[in-house]
């Protein structure tokens, strides 16, 4: 595994993992709200598909620089940044949950560079009236998500830490994904939430690639609908929708892996 840091300006540093550098067909990982770039076994599958994975970390997970955000558009405009340092002209996307809405946020700036978006169980487009209320708690989503808007990064990710640590199994937290997620206090926990709950700085109408959506119809964090309504907005997408496999399903994930990985 080789991890990097890139500083993107003075004093601030992104994590970033980039397995396979000598090959030229890349793909590029943007992960869910709980995520690492610590991605070993990812790596080994796309090592045998003659493909570079790029897995980039969100501001202040891991070992990355924490500091506050606008919106969507300005990590985007981080990640180009380290893209244009790498020299990555043209590469592919993986977003998986929360992940999706960074690869269509990239997409409406850098679109001429991006060959195809793949999304695994994808986080709704909530910012649309039309899909947000897909969610049958809709009235109470709705609140949480004005909620998350007016607290601080610190409170909602100290909110989020709670919510979530009374679900999360013991094996779970000793993962990479929990301790790498929980960095600098919560805060950049509670950044991602925060930014999925204000103005995002783009609209996915404007989104332009091709996306490849993967979604189970028994996903008890986002409803399926919510994700059907997404995939109508976007100009150009493509819904595969299977009964089984929650949210975060190992055997289903490297199954659409290796879908994506014939179309790099």
């Amino acid at each position: 595994m080789s991890i990097r840091k890139f500083e993107y300006e003075k004093d601030h540093f992104l994590e970033y993992s980039d397995y396979n550098s000598s090959f030229s067909k890349t793909l590029v990982m943007l992960y869910g709200t709980f995520g690492t770039i610590k991605q070993d076994a990812l790596a080994k599958f796309y090592e045998e598909k003659k493909t570079r994975l790029i897995v980039i970390s969100r501001v202040g997970y891991g070992n990355s620089t924490y500091k506050e955000l606008e919106n969507y558009l300005e990590y985007a405009n981080i990640i180009i940044k380290l893209l244009d340092t790498l020299e990555v002209e043209e590469f592919s996307l993986l977003g998986t949950s929360a992940g999706a809405l960074h690869c269509y946020c990239l997409d409406t700036l850098i679109s001429n560079r991006i060959k195809n978006i793949f999304v695994y169980s994808s986080m709704a487009a909530v910012n649309e009236e039309e899909v947000i209320k897909c969610y049958g708690n809709y009235e109470q989503i709705k609140r949480f998500y004005e909620f998350f808007a007016k607290q601080s990064n610190k409170q909602n990710g100290d909110f989020m830490f709670n919510f979530y640590n009374e679900i999360f199994d013991e094996e779970f937290k000793k993962s990479h994904r929990y301790k790498d997620t929980l960095s600098n206090e919560n805060k950049a926990l509670g950044q991602e939430v925060k930014l999925q709950s204000k103005a995002w700085g783009f609209s996915i109408r404007d989104v332009k690639t091709k996306v490849y959506l993967h979604h189970a119809k028994d996903d008890t964090e986002v409803p399926y609908q919510a994700v059907e309504q997404t995939a109508k907005i976007l100009k150009n997408s493509s819904l595969k929708l299977v009964e089984k496999g929650g949210h975060n399903n190992k055997t289903s994930f490297y199954e659409f892996n290796g879908f994506l990985s014939s179309k790099l």
